[in-house]
């Protein structure tokens, strides 16, 4: 028997390597097939060779053919086994040929299943069919639905056709699916082996089975016995078949002082609100209180922010609005859903993208459907329809009609436009005020624009009249035009084109200039920096070795490869000392010494002394520091308040700090005493209530029988 079967496995070997060697040639564009002496044993009269797939195989000694579009079988003895008859053929991982043809008795295409001789063993009566090993699954559409079934490979029915779906999961089984999205284990027979109770069931591993159900996780064996039932948050099958186990994670809200005041347990837990709690368990989320009772008893697949009391839910990929006190605003009938302002915008998928603008109660206000409806600039929705560009008001009424390219600017009541590969301006009554040019143009005022052409721009009024123009390029300010001068000067304009003011290129050759902080510009001008005014005269001599903006009265110099500060009257403030510095900013520099930090204050005082990696300070003034790879807390005076020895740090400002090391997460307060052990997986704070949320998490356990 071993010899026998080594045997087999050397013919099948022997096959395929030989199968390997073939080649498809071609000849005045007809293909046929050679052997890799090159005798040809397919002459070249067929459109293609292989299967209808596109993929090219002998299969038993035989492959497909395609002539005058349709498909049919031939053997490497260039002997036609059938008619090219077949819209498609394609080999599968058993022994027969699943091939598709026209209904003799209506319009249908049917599928069935062809031997390696050409005949009929599943007869063609089915919409389609999966082969599987000596099964096939089989389905066929009845109404508006698939139903579908299992089968031998001779026709015998296993399973009726009246279900949804039919899979195989392995070992010989079947996950059968009713019109109820409800599951059932079937074996290679056709028996039913557990009820019609599980949502879905995992492929098998060493005899066991993953079921789902309610969002929870249980163990089923390939005899339909229900090992384990479905109260796991998470089951792990091993290769060796060992199964694991873990529960839902623990949340435990706490005060300052680690008092326990609620917990729960759930996949995660987050506060939306004074006392309301977003709540997801096994996929579904929940609006709960704090004593974790449901406010409403709708659950959801996901649950956005509640915004102005109202929050986009969504139920099986479907989306809708749910107000705060439960009410279902909108219901989930839309694909996308998206807020905008005080509007929300519905997207849905029938056949077409179609958008549509909600009001903030829900009713749906455009009758014409959009491809896309853009975000509200306060006056208008600019959309598209046909690739066209056009606008609707906040009544869903179409303003502009979708004739346009493209809508490219809109201030006030004045829209500029692409129309027909050319640009101008229209107003909010689609009236030209601007008549179409090649040239780009911009708005700047009611009553101004620029029109820019390659050479040239222009500053024009509505009448089309020039104002002004220049080749320089023209920066647009919210009330007036910088004209950037080729030699490095600033003119300022008025919206009437009269220049009132003047920033000077200083004399000379300025190797490089910078932007004007405090009435200064620095300068770069024989390798060396200063700064003039905004005449262009010498202001700080360029003696420096590099320079940074002024800001807050101080600016960072560099002598000798150290860096110091000096003031608008070109004073040293503080004395240059150290490798980098950082601008001023709320009365603190950041500085660099011996490749460690510190900070400094304007006077040059020490605030922290350069020892640390990293250094930030933060917005209500305590300072993160960072030593030994460790963060620590120290506040504006340099006061050490949390010594570093945490790997992650958040200070809340309201005198309590969450602490992170080794991945347990803890509280201290600021001046260092722990209150909250290092004992969580995570921990949060609840600023809408003042608490600390900490997760435990559910470890894994073995799963025995």
């Amino acid at each position: 028997m071993k010899r026998a079967y080594c045997i087999f496995w050397l013919l099948l070997i022997t096959f395929y390597s030989a199968a390997s060697s073939y080649n498809v040639f071609e000849e005045n564009g007809k293909v046929g097939l050679k052997n890799e002496q090159g005798k040809i044993l397919i002459p070249a009269k067929y459109d293609a060779l292989g299967w209808s797939n596109g993929e090219f195989s002998i299969f038993n000694g035989v492959t497909g053919y395609k002539d005058a579009g349709m498909w049919g079988l031939i053997n490497l003895d260039n002997q036609i086994l059938t008619k090219a008859i077949y819209e498609d053929v394609v080999t599968s991982n058993s022994s027969l040929i699943v091939a598709r043809k026209k209904s003799n008795l209506s319009l249908r295409v049917v599928a069935g299943c062809l031997n390696t001789s050409g005949k009929e063993v599943i007869p063609f009566q089915y919409d389609g069919i999966n082969l599987s090993s000596l099964h096939a699954v089989v389905f066929t559409k009845v109404g508006n639905q698939y139903k579908y079934g299992l089968i031998d490979l001779e026709n015998k029915t296993l399973i009726p056709q009246q279900y949804k779906s039919i899979h195989s999961i392995g070992s010989l089984r079947y996950a059968v699916e009713n019109f109820e999205n409800k599951m059932a284990l079937f074996t290679e027979s056709g028996k039913q082996v557990t009820n019609f109770s599980i949502d879905s069931i995992s492929t098998f591993k060493k005899n066991y089975a993953i079921i789902y159900q309610g969002g929870r996780q249980g163990v089923v064996d390939r005899d339909g016995q229900i090992k384990a039932d479905p109260t796991f948050r998470e089951i792990r099958i091993d290769d060796d078949g060992s199964l694991h186990t873990r529960g839902l994670d623990e949340w435990l809200f706490l005060d300052g002082q680690n008092l326990l005041l609620q917990r729960t347990e759930a996949d995660s837990v987050k506060a939306i609100d004074r006392k309301v709690l977003k709540v997801t368990t096994a996929g579904l989320t929940r609006v709960e209180d704090y004593s974790f009772k449901p406010l409403f008893p709708q659950a959801f697949s996901t649950l956005g922010n509640f915004e102005k009391g109202k929050a986009i839910f969504s139920l099986n990929k479907r989306y809708g609005i749910v107000r705060q006190n439960g009410k279902i605003l909108i219901d989930a009938n839309y694909d996308g859903l998206y807020r905008d302002h005080d509007f929300f915008i519905g997207v849905r998928m029938n056949g077409r993208e179609t958008w549509i603008l909600l009001d903030s109660l829900g009713k749906e206000l455009n009758t014409k459907p959009y491809d896309h409806i853009y975000s509200y600039n306060g006056d208008v929705f600019h959309v598209m329809a046909r690739n066209f560009w056009g606008a609707i008001d906040a009544n869903g009424k179409e303003v502009i009609a979708c004739a346009y390219d493209s809508i490219l600017q809109q201030l006030n009541d004045k829209i500029v436009v692409k129309f027909r590969g050319q640009y101008g301006i229209i107003n909010d009554k689609e009236q030209w005020i601007a008549t179409p040019k090649n040239h780009r143009i911009t708005l700047i005022s009611d009553s101004r624009y620029l029109e820019r052409s390659p050479r040239m721009t222009y500053l024009r009024a509505m009448d089309g009249n020039s104002i002004y123009f220049s080749e320089n390029r023209l920066e647009i300010k919210s009330e007036y035009i910088i004209e950037h001068l080729a030699d490095g000067g600033l003119w300022k304009l008025d919206l009437n084109g009269v220049i009132i003011d003047r920033q000077v290129q200083p004399e000379g050759f300025i190797e490089k200039i910078f932007t004007e902080t405090e009435g200064l510009r620095g300068i770069k001008k024989n390798g060396q920096y200063g700064f003039v005014d905004s005449q262009g005269r010498l202001r700080i001599a360029n003696r420096y070795d590099d320079i940074q903006p002024f800001q807050e009265e101080l600016a960072a110099v560099k002598i000798r490869n150290k860096w110091g500060f000096i003031s608008h009257e070109d004073k040293i403030a503080i004395q240059p000392v150290y490798e980098e510095v950082s601008p001023f900013k709320n009365g603190f520099s950041l500085v660099k010494q011996k490749g460690l930090y510190g900070l400094i204050n304007k006077k040059g005082s020490l605030i922290l002394p350069p020892r640390y990696e990293f250094i930030a300070v933060l917005p209500h003034g305590n300072v993160v520091i960072q030593q030994d790879k460790m963060f620590g807390l120290a506040n504006s005076e340099g006061r050490t308040l949390v010594n570093p020895k945490y790997h992650k740090l958040q200070d809340l400002n309201n005198n309590y700090v969450i602490v992170e090391r080794d991945g347990k997460y803890g509280v201290v307060t600021a001046q260092g005493i722990s209150t909250i052990p290092l004992m969580y997986d995570h921990i949060s704070y609840d600023f809408f209530n003042g608490a600390f949320i900490a997760l435990k998490k559910s470890e894994w356990k073995d799963l025995k029988f």
